[in-house]
C-alpha cells in the first residue's frame, strides 16, 4: 500500500474523533468502532459496496471520505450519503468539479498537511502498517540509523489497538479539519440549513454533459488523440471538434475538470 492510500484513509478516523473531542461520539461501521450493535438491528453481518448506503439511513450525516485524497477521486463512498437520505462529509479535492459539491460538506486538507503524515508510512505490499515512530522527526531519520519502523495497525479490531496511530494523524489535522467541524455542527443545529442541503441533487442539469453521461470519458479521449495525432482524427474538422461542448460546470465556481 502507498504512503499516500494508508495516510489519507486515515483522515476520515481523524475527523470522527476530533467531532467526538469537540461535539459529540460519531458511530461507526465497524465493530471495532461501535457498531456491531446497529449492524446485529439491521439484520447486516457485513457491508460493502453494494448495500452501505442501507445503514447510513439511519445518520443524520455520513463521512464518505475515500482512501485517497485525490481530485477527481470519487468512489461509491461519495453516492452512498445520497442513496441513503443523509448529508456526505467529504474530503475530495475538487469534488465540485464532478458533482453538486452543494450536496456535500467539503472538508479541506492541504497537500502539504497530508505530506506530514504520508512521509512517516514506510509499509509496503508484504508488510503493511509500518510507520516510523511518532516522537521522532524526519531530521532524525538520516543521523540515527537506529530509528526504525515500528507496526501500528489502526484497523486492529482487538483490545488495546493502536491509538498511537490515531491520535498522531487526529493531531497532524486538527487545524485544517477544525472549520469541517464547525461546518458539521452548525449544520446539525440548523434544521432548515440542513433540510436545505438534504434536498440537494447529487449533480445538476440531469447528469447531462457530466461525469455520468460520457461527456468527460468523451472529450478526454478527443483532445488525447488530438494531441498524439491519432489517425483517428485525421480529416476531421479540428476546429468544430475543438469546439464540441464539453462538460458543465457542476457547482458554481469551482470549474470543470
Amino acid at each position: 500500500m502507498t504512503p499516500r492510500y494508508q495516510a489519507d484513509g486515515l483522515v476520515r478516523h481523524a475527523l470522527r474523533r476530533l467531532l467526538g473531542k469537540k461535539y459529540k461520539e460519531c458511530l461507526g461501521l465497524q465493530a471495532w468502532q461501535g457498531g456491531a450493535q446497529i449492524m446485529k438491528e439491521m439484520n447486516m453481518t457485513k457491508t460493502g459496496p453494494d448495500n452501505t448506503y442501507e445503514i447510513q439511513g439511519a445518520f443524520k450525516f455520513v463521512i464518505t471520505m475515500a482512501n485517497e485524497q485525490s481530485e477527481g477521486y470519487l468512489v461509491e463512498k461519495t453516492i452512498h450519503p445520497y442513496l441513503a437520505g443523509s448529508v456526505g462529509i467529504t474530503a475530495t479535492p475538487g469534488a465540485g468539479k464532478y458533482i453538486n459539491a452543494d450536496a456535500l460538506v467539503s472538508c479541506s486538507i492541504p497537500e502539504a498537511d497530508l505530506a506530514k503524515v504520508q512521509q512517516y508510512y514506510r509499509g509496503s505490499v508484504d508488510k503493511a502498517f509500518l510507520w516510523m515512530p511518532f516522537n521522532t522527526t524526519p531530521d532524525m531519520w538520516t543521523t540515527e540509523k537506529n530509528i526504525q519502523p515500528i507496526v501500528h495497525d489502526p484497523y486492529n479490531d482487538k483490545a488495546g489497538r493502536d491509538e498511537a496511530v490515531l491520535e498522531f494523524v487526529t493531531e497532524q489535522w486538527e487545524e485544517a479539519l477544525t472549520p469541517c467541524v464547525d461546518k458539521i455542527v452548525a449544520l446539525d443545529k440548523d434544521d432548515d440549513a440542513y433540510v436545505k442541503k438534504l434536498m440537494q441533487p447529487y449533480i445538476l442539469n440531469e447528469g447531462l454533459r457530466s461525469l455520468f453521461d460520457g461527456t468527460y470519458i468523451a472529450t478526454s479521449l478527443l483532445h488525447w488523440y488530438l494531441v498524439m495525432g491519432s489517425p483517428i482524427v485525421q480529416g476531421l474538422q479540428i476546429e468544430k471538434l475543438l469546439a464540441t461542448e464539453g462538460m458543465v460546470e457542476q457547482t458554481e465556481g469551482c470549474g470543470v475538470p
